[in-house]
C-alpha cells in the first residue's frame, strides 16, 4: 500500500480515537453534577486514567516493536473505546465510574505507538509533516465531537450521548480492519537475539540523557494540554455557570485552532531547528495558560485558549519527531510508547495536584497557574539538548542503527 493511503487511514483513525476526548468535555459538568463528584475526584479520575495510559503506551510500544501485529492493535483500540463509552454511560456512581474511566486510558493509548512508529518509518525525511498531519486528524475529531455532544445534549441525557457516539468508533474500526494492511517491524539483515534487543533498548533510552530530557519536556507540556481539557469545562460550567453549548464552543475552538498549525509547525520543523520551535511554543503557550483564569468570563477566553492550542498543542508532533531522530529506527514504537508513558505519568500527577489545589486552597484558577508554571519551567532544560540531533546522540561510537522496514 502506498504511504499516502496509509497516512490517510491513520489520520482518519486518529480523529476517531480522539473523538472520545472531545465528547467528554461538554458532558463533564453534567456527569459531575449527576454523580456528585468533587474537583479532587475529577483529578483522581484523570490521574488514574493517565496511569493506565502510561502502562499501555510503554507496553504497546515494546510489544509492537518486538512482536508486530500493529493493525490489530489499532482495531482493538477503537473497538475498546466504543465499549468504554457504553460502560461509562451505565455507571450509577463515582465508585463504579472510577475503574471504567481508568481502564479507558489503557485502551485509548494502544493507538499511538504502532501508528506513529509506522509513520516515522514510512516518512523518514518528513517526520514532522507526517506526524503533524496525523495530529491534525486528532484535532479535527476533537473539534467536531464537542459540537456533536453539545447538540445531542439538547435532546438526550449525557448517558444517551455516550451511547450514540459508540457508532463512529465502531465504523472506523471496521474500515481499518478492511483496508489497512498488516504491518510489523522487521530489522534488515540478520535477526537480533533477545539479549541484543534488550541491550539496544537500554542504551537507546535508559542510558541516553538527551532522550530523558526530551521526555521530561514532553511530559510537562502534556500536563498543560490534558489539564486544560479536564479543567476548562469545570472553570466555565461550575464557576461561571455557562451552558454546555458555550463549553462545547470553547473546546471546539481549542481543537480547531491547532488543525492547520499542527501540520504547518511540523512541516516547518523539518526545515529549521525543532529545538527552536519547541522553545517558542513553551514560552508563548505557558504564558497564555497562566492568563486563562483572568480571561475566563466572556469572549476574551478565546484569546488564551487559541494561543495554548497554537503554541503548545501544535508542537506535539515536533517532540515526537525529535525523539524518533535520537532513537534507533527499528525502535520507533518503543520511542513513541516511552514518550507517551512520560506524558501520562506527568498527566497523572498534574490533574490530581490541580484538583487538590482547587478544592482546598485557591479555587479552580490554581489549576491553570500550575499547568502554565510547569510548562515555563521546561525552558532551562532546552540548554541541555542539541539543536540538530543525530545518531551520535544515541550511539557515542557514531555508528548508526539500521532503519526498520514495515511489511505490508
Amino acid at each position: 500500500m502506498k504511504r499516502g493511503r496509509i497516512l490517510a487511514l491513520l489520520t482518519t483513525g486518529h480523529a476517531a480515537e480522539h473523538w472520545y476526548i472531545g465528547i467528554l468535555g461538554p458532558l463533564l459538568p453534567s456527569i459531575v453534577a449527576d454523580l456528585e463528584i468533587s474537583y479532587t475526584q475529577v483529578g483522581l479520575l484523570f490521574s488514574g486514567r493517565a496511569v493506565f495510559s502510561a502502562l499501555s503506551s510503554v507496553g504497546t510500544g515494546l510489544a509492537s516493536d518486538r512482536l508486530g501485529g500493529g493493525k490489530w492493535i489499532l482495531v482493538a483500540c477503537l473497538t475498546g473505546i466504543a465499549a468504554s463509552y457504553g460502560g461509562i454511560s451505565l455507571a450509577p456512581s463515582f465508585l463504579v465510574l472510577l475503574p471504567i474511566f481508568w481502564l479507558s486510558g489503557l485502551i485509548t493509548h494502544l493507538w499511538h505507538p504502532p501508528s506513529m512508529g509506522l509513520l516515522g518509518d514510512k516518512f523518514r525525511d518528513q517526520k514532522g509533516f507526517a506526524l503533524g498531519l496525523h495530529g491534525t486528524g486528532a484535532n479535527i475529531g476533537q473539534t467536531i465531537s464537542p459540537f456533536v455532544a453539545g447538540f445531542l445534549l439538547l435532546f438526550l441525557p449525557w448517558r444517551g450521548v455516550l451511547a450514540v457516539n459508540m457508532l463512529p468508533l465502531l465504523a472506523m474500526a471496521f474500515i481499518l480492519w478492511v483496508w489497512l494492511p498488516p504491518f510489523s517491524p522487521r530489522e534488515s539483515g540478520k535477526k537480533k537475539k533477545s539479549g541484543d534487543w534488550a541491550r539496544n533498548i537500554r542504551k537507546s533510552f535508559l542510558q541516553n540523557p538527551i532522550f530523558g530530557i526530551t521526555a521530561l519536556i514532553s511530559g510537562a507540556i502534556a500536563v498543560s494540554h490534558h489539564g486544560l481539557i479536564a479543567f476548562l469545562p469545570l472553570l466555565l460550567g461550575t464557576k461561571y455557570n455557562m451552558d454546555p453549548k458555550w463549553i462545547a464552543l470553547c473546546l471546539g475552538v481549542y481543537s480547531a485552532a491547532s488543525i492547520i498549525p499542527e501540520t504547518a509547525i511540523g512541516f516547518l520543523s523539518d526545515r529549521i531547528s525543532r529545538k527552536l520551535v519547541l522553545i517558542v511554543g513553551a514560552t508563548c503557550g505557558g504564558t497564555a495558560m497562566l492568563s486563562i483564569p483572568a480571561m475566563a468570563q466572556g469572549v476574551f477566553i478565546f484569546v488564551p485558549v487559541v494561543l495554548v492550542a497554537v503554541f503548545l498543542r501544535s508542537v506535539r508532533p515536533v517532540i515526537f519527531a525529535y525523539a524518533l531522530e535520537i532513537s534507533p529506527a527499528q525502535l520507533g514504537g518503543s520511542t513513541v510508547g516511552l514518550i507517551f508513558t512520560t506524558n501520562q505519568t506527568f498527566s497523572a500527577l498534574g490533574p490530581l495536584a490541580a484538583g487538590i489545589l482547587s478544592d482546598i486552597l485557591y479555587g479552580i484558577g490554581a489549576a491553570f497557574w500550575l499547568f502554565g508554571s510547569l510548562t515555563l519551567l521546561t525552558l532551562p532544560l532546552f540548554t541541555l539538548i542539541p539543536y540538530s540531533p543525530s545518531s551520535r546522540a544515541v550511539h557515542p561510537s557514531g555508528s548508526e542503527s539500521k532503519p526498520a522496514s514495515y511489511s505490508p
